[in-house]
């Protein structure tokens, strides 16, 4: 039987959303009333939901003044990669035993059929299958917390892709090879490959980040 959401976590979810996939740009303002009227909510639970966005730093409120979506630092950028190097080559090389062959073999095919087309739906759908993918290696992890904790991380990550990877060329030239290289290393299981091609990905987004901050 599927949940019924509460209207603070309908709420939460929409705003986290926009924000995630920076159909909300980071440091925008935000309307609470203008919020309230777009999803038919009385102010309690958009403002629950506001609270608990605070709280996880993805805006930042300030009282009788306004509410703002939180930047985007340079800090934001090492601390969500130098998270991600350690989990994911971790994770990788430890549990790589633990993932199917078929299903790295159809994340290949899926990140050779899909097309980048900046500025589109087709865009973001590279982004989805991209943090799948990363999702997948933690997830082979089989450990909870760890799971959870790295949620948290992608979701922060998410934003840093997408307004750092904006160019197809970028995709075309970087991205889809570096993943291919991963997926390759995880089917071998290969651990010096794995960590090698991880190491190799994470560290020129990084760069690709910076670049665009």
């Amino acid at each position: 039987m599927r949940k019924t959401l509460s209207l603070t976590e309908q709420a939460y979810n929409s705003i986290k959303d926009k924000i995630i996939k920076c159909r909300i740009l980071p440091g925008s303002d935000i309307s609470e009333s203008e919020i309230c009227e777009e999803l038919g909510m009385s102010r309690t639970p958009v403002r629950e939901a506001l609270l608990r966005l605070q709280q996880e730093n993805f805006i930042t409120i300030f009282p009788r003044k306004g509410i703002i979506v939180s930047p985007i630092t340079v800090k934001d950028i090492h601390e969500v990669y130098q998270i991600r190097e350690m989990v994911e080559v971790y994770t990788a090389t430890n549990s790589c035993k633990n993932m199917s062959i078929d299903c790295l073999m159809e994340f290949k095919e899926k990140f050779s059929k899909i097309k980048f087309i900046p500025n589109t739906p087709d865009a973001m759908k590279y982004f989805d299958l991209d943090i799948q993918f990363h999702k997948y290696i933690v997830q082979s992890s089989k450990n909870d917390y760890l799971i959870e904790f790295m949620s948290k991380i992608y979701d922060l990550d998410s934003r840093i892709r997408i307004m750092s990877t904006l160019e197809i060329g970028d995709i075309e030239t970087r991205s889809k090879p570096e993943h291919f290289a991963i997926i390759d290393a995880l089917i071998e299981r290969d651990i010096k490959k794995i960590e090698k091609s991880i190491l190799e990905h994470l560290r020129t987004s990084r760069e690709a980040a910076l670049k665009r901050i």
